[in-house]
């Protein structure tokens, strides 16, 4: 049995490397199929993740745990407005680490939307109060354009990013005012001083500002280590629901009110988000409530996308290989049309038609790996270069790593389109194969060229 595959194989490679050219085209054929749809994926995954990345900063984690307080209200009947608040940071963070959840690290961020004003201009802003001690993923994140970060531990700092600056034609050093409510509602200023402007590695990054996080506090009259939500990054994405929901049940067995993340699902399956913050507005409560949730419930669509650009980039490989394997069949034929006399010798010394019909097919198979690994380098060697061009595209920054395109390709992904191809290369080659194998060689030595 080895002797008769080793032949086969043999065979196999001798007939290629007699037409060369031929079996050159032929595999660069399948190779250009694969380098295209390898090229594709890797770019339409990498921009999908790179969005996914960008808002998981911006939030400052992928799995969310927001704290909502109700005030006073001011008529009858009416329920008070909500302001994110968690006064106590110790319960949040001793809930993560009872989770036993594994996660690369932590941001805990109070938030604050309002007017930045200097000189006349105003520009509308949401300032995040971070704990710089404790966000280096954060500062390292940062591209500064103006500025440095050595004054990040003065109390009144701010980062602004290169949108705000330009708008309001600040430069550092001087002085900004930030008009804002506390979370009783009531007006309030903070005068900041600008160490920083950040550059605008994307969209997402020029909606928000930095401050201290005692600082926006104080500003907003609420406790001092108190913020309005605290984020954790977790490595696997995929178990971010998950994760979200493991807490969401801890939280509750603590006895806090908490909203009900498969209720939002069930409810509103596109947006889970949206049906979180009704839970929280219909809600009555006393104290705190919080929500528990994750990147994928506020923005669905993310995991949409992903499934879309795997069965759009399966679609164009198996267009582009059903194209090329047209090719390769009528090849095939012709082949065997020039083999017929070859292939009757052949049969008459002892070959069976199994055997004859197996050197097509582990032809084919040599043509598909090879074309295959050919592509997957070029795709490989393809996408490398297209990442070290920097594009300034405010729009296509949303998809962008720092102005860089960057690309994702999973080994699974590429086993699935190797056995795709290889499997519809062995389909194009069946019927010559199949006739070759049915070849009588008293015929096959009869017919002439």
């Amino acid at each position: 049995m080895k002797k008769n595959n080793s032949l086969t194989l043999s065979l196999a490679f001798k007939n290629l490397s007699r037409q060369k050219k031929r079996s050159f085209l032929l595999a660069g054929a399948i190779a250009f199929g694969f380098f295209v749809v390898t090229a594709i994926e890797g770019l339409a995954t990498g921009a999908v993740k790179n969005l996914e990345n960008q808002i998981t900063e911006l939030m400052g984690g992928s799995v969310i745990i927001e704290g909502v307080e109700r005030l006073p209200s001011t008529q009858d009947g009416k329920k008070g407005e909500l302001v994110n608040l968690i006064r106590d940071p110790n319960f949040v963070k001793d809930v993560v680490h009872k989770s036993g959840i594994k996660y690369s690290y932590y941001s805990q961020r109070a938030t604050s939307s309002g007017t930045l004003m200097f000189e006349g201009k105003q520009i509308i802003s949401q300032v995040f109060g971070c704990s710089f001690e404790d966000e280096n993923h954060l500062i390292k994140s940062m591209v500064i354009k103006e500025g440095s970060l050595d004054n990040i531990s003065q109390k009144d700092c701010i980062i602004l990013n290169e949108k705000v600056a330009k708008a309001l034609k600040v430069t550092v050093g001087e002085n900004i005012i930030f008009s804002t409510s506390t979370n009783e509602g009531q007006n309030t200023f903070g005068d900041f001083t600008v160490i920083a402007i950040t550059k605008d590695a994307s969209f997402l990054s020029s909606m928000a500002c930095y401050v201290r996080q005692d600082t926006l506090n104080e500003l907003m009259l609420a406790p001092k280590d108190s913020f309005s939500m605290f984020c954790i990054t977790i490595p696997n994405k995929n178990k971010q629901a998950e994760d979200a929901t493991i807490i969401e049940s801890l939280i509750k067995e603590s006895g806090c009110a908490i909203t009900s993340r498969t209720e939002a699902i069930a409810k509103n399956p596109t947006s889970p988000a949206t049906a979180l913050t009704r839970q929280l507005k219909d809600a009555d409560f006393k104290d705190t409530m919080y929500c528990s949730f994750c990147i994928n419930d506020a923005m669905p669509q993310i995991q949409q996308v992903m499934s879309v650009v795997n069965i759009v980039t399966t679609v164009i490989l198996l267009v582009i290989l059903l194209i090329v394997m047209v090719g390769i069949s009528n090849t095939y034929k012709m082949v065997l049309y020039e083999r017929i006399r070859e292939i009757g010798t052949e049969r008459a010394l002892g070959m069976t038609g199994k055997q004859t019909g197996g050197v097509f097919t582990t032809e084919a198979i040599i043509l598909a790996l090879l074309g295959a690994v050919a592509g997957l380098i070029l795709g490989l060697l393809g996408m490398w270069i297209f990442s070290l061009i920097h594009f300034d595209s405010v729009t296509m920054s949303l998809f962008l790593n720092k102005g860089h395109a960057t690309f994702y390709l999973t080994p699974a992904s590429i086993i699935i389109k190797f056995v795709i191809m290889i499997v519809l290369t062995v389909m194009a080659v069946h019927s010559s194969a199949k006739s070759a194998a049915s070849l009588s060689p008293a015929v096959a030595l009869r017919t002439v060229k």
